[in-house]
């Protein structure tokens, strides 16, 4: 197994993965022309740009191609300038390219089928006419033909909301009628559900809650819904959705809490949490809200759909970040349509956390106040960004300690970041204590199993990692009997007795089950290659430890025990390679550095099984 790591309580650990923003051009092979200019100055803007892009300055590389289309009347420039300006969050630039962009005729795609990115300057533009209150111009905007399938669809939700403003509700319900067939109908009963509420229609607006607690983001549903049944005085029916929430011990259990404090069922909260529990921002506020919410809940649905298609070897995270673009353009839009949309800013934040850009990152995380039921995962995803920026996990420490005092109370979420920034930093007495705390907190709250493993698991991982294998194993076996398909449980616990040469047929049908479910996970294949090797397989180790250097070339661990395989069959020359290439890479610490350069010295007495072979020779 390459590391002991997915631990973290966080839905998403993003800023582990490395990127390259890509343009958002129709054709993307056109924009390479734009390095060959006869002015050496422009080519050398368009580079800088792209080197920008390359360490994952979004900023930076939106100056340098604001610098290039401004010299250059190229319609790639202009699109190359827009996408970067976007993407920064850098909108009076993206609004002026835009408007460049539309004024220009549409070069024809061959066949090719434009994706959203196609209709995002339309859409910037409609957005900023919906921001200035000009709703005449929204609809002027988006009633033009659009080019892609994805962007009809959400102009048709944008549309409505900005006629709901301009003509009242049956001119936007029309609009909603009309919508074309084959287009996407997904986010349809939550837009409608809003409109009715913001009218005043409590009966129309439950009928349509009811339809979007079936439809995409029905948990954002699930939340509005709840709060639209406490403001109608069904108190008791909303504390049925909040306690579910409470027990998420995820992303929605901080909603779930605010609501049940709010309508009293959940008391003993410190004032600081009860007063933000009342100050908490609804989900539906007004028409431009709802506008915002359309954008922001395209770009959630593409920021999942990025995140859960597999995309395997050294190419498929750049594969992924191309997805990404569009989300964090959406996210942007809408968090410039309506000033203090959280969701936005949270997944602005996911996304500039994705492409290692944390300052941008921290400053979206810092928009969202304590009022919000984001807020707890923005500060995790804070001290995240912090603790990996400068690779200090004191300075994620300092972000949570900081983030409690301020809300005046503790998280079961929090405890648990808490506990793996500790045991990352060798605290692990502390670190005990903190997992331990969160432990009791999360089954007080009766949080579900299928979460509450996660907990067991982090602190089971520190234990034996702490040399506390008995109680770690325990730990990892109470995980394992809460979620016993749950491939992460299976491959550590598997991999954990493989380590000590206990267990092995079980650790070996563990991690075979772990496999089955996640064929390409280069961590998974890499504890199969360990398992035979510590069994004396050499041959197969060989065999799965070469795949899995093929999923996950840059890992550290991974390629030493390649080594280590290559060096027990004979090939000598093939084990030095992969032991000289250890120190080169990022995730390699200080002690398996050391190591490698032991074995390249002909020192195996930290390797017993390699010392073996010296000695049977």
């Amino acid at each position: 197994m390459a590391s002991a790591c997915q631990t973290a309580p966080m839905i998403f650990r993003l800023s582990l993965l490395m990127v390259l923003v890509a343009a958002c051009a129709s054709n993307p092979s056109s924009t390479s022309r734009l390095a060959f200019g006869d002015d050496s100055s422009l080519s050398g803007a368009y580079l800088q740009g792209r080197y920008a892009a390359q360490d994952y300055n979004l900023p930076k590389a939106d100056e340098a191609f604001k610098d290039v289309a401004r010299r250059r009347d190229d319609l790639d420039a202009n699109r190359l300038a827009f996408s970067y300006a976007l993407a920064a969050g850098s909108m009076d630039e993206a609004e002026r390219q835009a408007r460049i962009i539309v004024g220009k005729p549409i070069p024809p795609t061959d066949g090719f089928q434009p994706g959203l990115q196609a209709d995002l300057p339309r859409i910037t533009l409609a957005a900023a006419a919906m921001r200035d209150g000009d709703y005449d111009d929204v609809l002027n905007w988006l009633e033009a033909d659009l080019q892609s399938p994805l962007g009809q669809s959400l102009a048709v939700l944008l549309r409505s909301a900005a006629a709901y403003e301009a003509s009242g509700l049956e001119e936007a319900t029309n609009i909603l009628a009309a919508q074309a067939p084959g287009t996407f109908r997904g986010l349809v009963p939550m837009h409608v559900a809003a409109l009715l509420e913001i009218e005043g229609d409590p009966a129309g607006a439950e009928t349509a809650y009811r339809q979007a607690l079936n439809a995409p983001r029905n948990e954002i549903a699930a939340i509005a819904y709840a709060r639209f049944l406490e403001d109608t005085g069904r108190t008791e029916d909303a504390q049925r959705i909040y306690s579910r929430m409470l027990q998420d011990a995820g992303l929605y259990m901080r909603a779930g809490r605010m609501g049940m404090t709010r309508t009293g069922a959940l008391l003993g909260q410190s004032r600081a949490f009860v007063r933000s529990a009342e100050r908490q921002p609804k989900i539906v506020r007004d028409a431009r809200n709802v506008f915002a919410m359309a954008l922001e809940g395209f770009a959630w649905l593409g920021f999942e759909q990025a995140l859960n298609t597999v995309m395997p070897g050294p190419g498929g995270e750049l594969a992924r970040q191309e997805e990404l673009v569009v989300p964090l353009a959406l996210a942007n839009l809408a968090r410039s349509t309506d000033d203090g949309n959280d969701i936005g800013d949270y997944l602005a934040m996911l996304i500039f956390g994705f492409y290692e850009t944390a300052d941008a990152a921290v400053a979206a995380a810092d928009a969202i106040p304590r009022e919000s039921w984001l807020y707890t995962f923005a500060q995790l995803e804070k001290a995240t960004v912090r603790a990996q920026t400068a690779d200090d996990a004191s300075l994620g420490i300092d972000v949570l300690r900081e983030a409690i005092r301020k809300d005046g109370s503790s998280n079961p979420a929090w405890g648990l970041q808490l506990h793996i920034f500790l045991a990352a930093d060798g605290q692990y007495a502390e670190a005990d204590r903190y997992a331990t705390e969160a432990i009791a907190a999360a089954e007080a709250w009766n949080v579900d199993p299928l979460s509450l493993w996660r907990y067991y698991f982090a602190r089971g991982a520190a234990r034996v990692e702490a040399d506390r294998f008995e109680e770690g194993t325990a730990d990892l076996e109470k995980a394992l009997e809460l979620a016993p398909d749950e491939p992460i449980i299976l491959n550590h616990l598997g991999y954990t007795y493989v380590e000590r040469g206990a267990n092995l047929e079980r650790a070996f049908a563990m991690i075979e089950s772990a496999l089955e479910q996640e064929p390409q996970n280069g961590a998974i294949v890499d504890s199969l290659g360990w398992a035979h090797y510590q069994r004396g397989n050499y041959q197969d180790a060989v065999r799965y430890l070469e795949e899995a250097v093929g999923l996950q070339p840059d890992d550290a661990v991974i390629t030493d025990h390649l080594g280590d395989a290559y060096y027990m069959v004979g090939r000598d020359r093939d084990a030095r390679f992969e032991w000289r290439r250890v120190p080169e890479l990022d995730d390699a610490d200080d002690a398996l550095r050391a190591l490698a350069a032991r074995k390249l010295d002909g020192d195996f007495s930290e390797s017993p099984i390699l010392s073996g072979r010296e000695t049977a020779r």
